[in-house]
Protein backbone atom coordinates (compact mmCIF):
# COMPACT_ATOMS: atom_id res chain seq x y z
CA UNK A 1 0.00 0.00 0.00
CA UNK A 2 1.35 3.41 -0.96
CA UNK A 3 1.82 5.93 1.84
CA UNK A 4 -0.34 9.01 1.46
CA UNK A 5 1.12 12.42 2.28
CA UNK A 6 -0.22 14.15 5.35
CA UNK A 7 -3.02 16.60 4.66
CA UNK A 8 -0.91 19.51 5.92
CA UNK A 9 2.33 18.50 4.15
CA UNK A 10 4.08 21.18 2.18
CA UNK A 11 3.60 21.03 -1.56
CA UNK A 12 5.80 22.77 -4.11
CA UNK A 13 4.38 26.07 -5.20
CA UNK A 14 4.74 27.36 -8.73
CA UNK A 15 7.06 30.32 -8.14
CA UNK A 16 8.71 32.58 -10.65
CA UNK A 17 12.39 33.44 -10.19
CA UNK A 18 11.75 36.63 -8.20
CA UNK A 19 9.36 34.86 -5.85
CA UNK A 20 11.76 31.95 -5.36
CA UNK A 21 14.62 34.35 -4.56
CA UNK A 22 12.42 36.28 -2.12
CA UNK A 23 11.39 33.03 -0.41
CA UNK A 24 15.04 31.88 -0.23
CA UNK A 25 16.02 35.22 1.33
CA UNK A 26 13.20 34.97 3.87
CA UNK A 27 14.22 31.43 4.85
CA UNK A 28 17.87 32.46 5.09
CA UNK A 29 16.96 35.39 7.36
CA UNK A 30 14.82 33.15 9.56
CA UNK A 31 17.64 30.59 9.81
CA UNK A 32 20.08 33.29 10.87
CA UNK A 33 17.65 34.57 13.50
CA UNK A 34 17.30 31.05 14.91
CA UNK A 35 21.06 30.55 14.96
CA UNK A 36 21.66 33.86 16.72
CA UNK A 37 18.88 33.13 19.22
CA UNK A 38 20.46 29.76 19.99
CA UNK A 39 23.88 31.32 20.45
CA UNK A 40 22.40 34.06 22.65
CA UNK A 41 20.76 31.38 24.77
CA UNK A 42 24.11 29.60 25.19
CA UNK A 43 26.12 32.69 26.10
CA UNK A 44 23.51 34.52 28.14
CA UNK A 45 22.42 38.15 27.95
CA UNK A 46 25.88 39.54 28.77
CA UNK A 47 27.89 37.27 26.45
CA UNK A 48 29.71 38.41 23.34
CA UNK A 49 27.47 37.39 20.44
CA UNK A 50 30.05 38.25 17.76
CA UNK A 51 32.66 36.06 19.44
CA UNK A 52 30.14 33.23 19.86
CA UNK A 53 29.23 33.48 16.18
CA UNK A 54 32.91 33.41 15.16
CA UNK A 55 33.46 30.27 17.26
CA UNK A 56 30.37 28.63 15.77
CA UNK A 57 31.40 29.56 12.24
CA UNK A 58 34.97 28.32 12.73
CA UNK A 59 33.63 24.98 13.98
CA UNK A 60 31.13 24.79 11.11
CA UNK A 61 33.90 25.43 8.54
CA UNK A 62 36.15 22.78 10.12
CA UNK A 63 33.35 20.20 10.02
CA UNK A 64 32.47 21.17 6.45
CA UNK A 65 36.11 20.93 5.35
CA UNK A 66 36.49 17.49 6.99
CA UNK A 67 33.33 16.26 5.27
CA UNK A 68 34.46 17.65 1.92
CA UNK A 69 37.90 16.05 2.28
CA UNK A 70 36.35 12.70 3.16
CA UNK A 71 34.04 12.93 0.14
CA UNK A 72 36.96 13.73 -2.17
CA UNK A 73 38.92 10.78 -0.78
CA UNK A 74 35.95 8.46 -1.40
CA UNK A 75 35.60 9.80 -4.95
CA UNK A 76 39.31 9.32 -5.61
CA UNK A 77 39.14 5.70 -4.34
CA UNK A 78 36.04 5.05 -6.44
CA UNK A 79 37.74 6.50 -9.54
CA UNK A 80 40.87 4.44 -8.89
CA UNK A 81 38.76 1.27 -8.50
CA UNK A 82 36.80 2.12 -11.62
CA UNK A 83 39.93 2.77 -13.70
CA UNK A 84 41.48 -0.60 -12.77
Amino acid sequence: MQKQPAANSARPLPLDADQAIALWAEITDASEELLLAGLRRQIGPNGNLKAAYRRWYDQYREEHDRARSAMLERLARAKKNHDQ
